[in-house]
C-alpha cells in the first residue's frame, strides 16, 4: 500500500514540474520541495526547513495537537504523504471527522477526538471559531476587535474531554526522540506545554503558535514569549520565526545541521 501511494505522489510531483515548476496546486498542493505543502500553510518554505532538517525520508514520526481538518494550514499534510506515522489531535467532532477523511488514504496517520491541557484538568469549555477556536477566553474576546478574527466567531461552546500532552503520549505510545511537535490550539500553548516533560519527550523539532510579535493579538503576548524563553533554555534554537509561527529545533541537531 505504501508503494502505491509513492507511486501516486511521484506522478503527481512529475506533473506538478511539467505543469507549473515553481508552484503547482494539486488540491491545493505546492510539490516544489520533498515535502509538499498545503497552499494554506503559514510558513511559506516549510518544506525547506524539514528537507533541511530531516532530510528526504519516508520514515519519521509526529504529533500536532489542534489539527483542525488536517489540510487548513496545515504544517504536516507533506509528512502524511511521506508515509510518516502521525498522532494529530482535534477536539472538535466535525472537524476531527474532516480530519480523519482527509488521512484515510495515510495509513500512518491517527485522528483523536479530544483536548490537551493544563494538569489536573479533565475537560475544556471551547469557544466555537472554526479555524480560530479557542480554550482562551480572554483571546476570543480579543478576537471580536480584530477585522480578519472577528467574522470567524459564534456564540457556540462546547464541553470536550481534556489530558496532558504527557498522558497522551504516554497512552498512544508515542516513541521519545520523536520527530515533530505541532501546538497550535489558539492561545492555549502556555496550558499545553505545563503538561508535557520536553526533556523527558525531546521532539527533534517543534512548530508552535507564539503570538508575541503578533501586531493584532496582545492578550498572550507575554507568556508566549516566556514559553519560547523556556524552550530555548531547554536545549532549543529557533530557526524561523514570523508573527504567528515559530520554529524550534535541538540545539545538537542544529549543530550537526550546520557544522
Amino acid at each position: 500500500m505504501r508503494v502505491l501511494r509513492t507511486t501516486i505522489f511521484q506522478v503527481r510531483r512529475l506533473l506538478g514540474k511539467i505543469l507549473c515548476p515553481n508552484r503547482h496546486a494539486w488540491n491545493g498542493t505546492r510539490l516544489q520541495h520533498y515535502y509538499p505543502q498545503q497552499e494554506t500553510c503559514q510558513i511559506p518554505e516549510l518544506g525547506f526547513l524539514l528537507e533541511k532538517f530531516f532530510g528526504q525520508r519516508d520514515v519519521g514520526t509526529f504529533v500536532e495537537i489542534g489539527a483542525h481538518d488536517g489540510i487548513y494550514v496545515s504544517n504536516t499534510w507533506g509528512l502524511a504523504e511521506r508515509g510518516w506515522q502521525g498522532w494529530m489531535v482535534e477536539p472538535v467532532s466535525e472537524l476531527a471527522a474532516k480530519c480523519r477523511s482527509n488521512h484515510e488514504v495515510h495509513e500512518g496517520v491517527k485522528v483523536f477526538e479530544q483536548a490537551i491541557g493544563s494538569i489536573g484538568t479533565t475537560e475544556l469549555t471551547l469557544f466555537v471559531a472554526n479555524a480560530l477556536t479557542t480554550a482562551n477566553s480572554d483571546l476570543f474576546r480579543e478576537y471580536a476587535s480584530v477585522p480578519w478574527a472577528k467574522d470567524s466567531l459564534s456564540l457556540e461552546k462546547i464541553t470536550v474531554p481534556s489530558t496532558t500532552l504527557d498522558a497522551f503520549l504516554h497512552n498512544s505510545a508515542v516513541p521519545t526522540d520523536f520527530d515533530l511537535l505541532v501546538v497550535d490550539v489558539e492561545g492555549f500553548e502556555t496550558e499545553v506545554f505545563s503538561g508535557l516533560q520536553v526533556g523527558l519527550w525531546r521532539p527533534k523539532m517543534m512548530i508552535v503558535e507564539l503570538a508575541d510579535t503578533h501586531p493584532d493579538l496582545t492578550v498572550t503576548a507575554k507568556k508566549d514569549y516566556r514559553l519560547s524563553s523556556k524552550l530555548q533554555s531547554e536545549g532549543y534554537v529557533v530557526v524561523y520565526k514570523d508573527q504567528i509561527n515559530t520554529v524550534f529545533v535541538r540545539k545538537e541537531i542544529c549543530d550537526e545541521v550546520y557544522a
